[in-house]
Parts: C-alpha cells; structure tokens; sequence
C-alpha cells in the first residue's frame, strides 16, 4: 500500500501470506466505507512501521473477499485479528483505542512460540459454499 509495511491481500493470497509465515500476521479486515477504519487506519500503518521486523501486517476488504470473511466468522469492520502459524489467537472488533491494539501487538511479538498453544487450528472446509 503506497509504500507502507501493510500489504493488501485476498482469497488468493491468504495461504502464502498468513499461513505460510513465520512471522505473527496481523489482518485488519476493513470495508471502504467504514469510518471505524479510516479512524483506525493510521494506527495500524503506524504499527506496521514500528514492527515490521517482528510481524507481518496486512489489510482485508470484507467486500471483495467473501470466503475468508466467512472462514473466519468475521461479521464487523474493523475487525483485527492475530494470526500465529496461520492459526487465529486474537481478535478485537470495532474502533478501539489505539494502545490496545498496541498492546496487543506487543504481546503476540513476545510471546513467541506460545502464541501456537493458545491458537486452534481452522479446517479448510469451513465454508457455506458448495
């Protein structure tokens, strides 16, 4: 994204992306039209700048990407989610104040190898789609 440390990514990229990384992923599931995340888009550019070394951020239009927003059950905007060895761990829905999602970020860089025993795995058949 213009030279920013956010990737945008879809259905397609999801697997190379998140579940292939080493590093935690960090997605922030937005809508264009969402004021929520216009509001909490500097954050999460900010964020991505200061821990671009530990994590991997990157960003999720709901509406261009149904099969993982329903994969994931995400049902707002923004939803953030923290995602270690392509397994969630975290989620936080809504504005909320950016030191929580600092905080949050901070705690799944230093948990390290934790964060895979507090993760549950996701089938690949969670899908409405026949």
């Amino acid at each position: 994204m213009n030279g920013s440390n956010v990737m945008e990514i879809g259905d397609m990229t999801w697997g190379e992306v998140v579940e292939s990384s080493k590093k935690p992923v960090i997605i922030m599931f937005y809508s264009p039209t969402c004021p929520y995340c216009k509001a909490m888009e500097p954050y999460f550019m900010n964020y991505a700048n200061e821990f671009k070394s530990s994590a991997v951020f990157a960003r999720m239009n709901i509406e261009t990407n149904p099969w993982t927003v329903e994969r994931f059950g995400v049902q707002g905007t923004p939803t953030f989610k923290f995602f270690c060895h392509g397994r969630p761990v975290w989620e936080q829905v809504g504005q909320v104040y950016p030191s929580i999602l600092k905080t949050a970020v901070e705690d799944m860089i230093n948990s390290g190898e934790e964060c895979i025993r507090k993760s549950t795995p996701i089938g690949q058949d969670i899908t409405g789609y026949a």
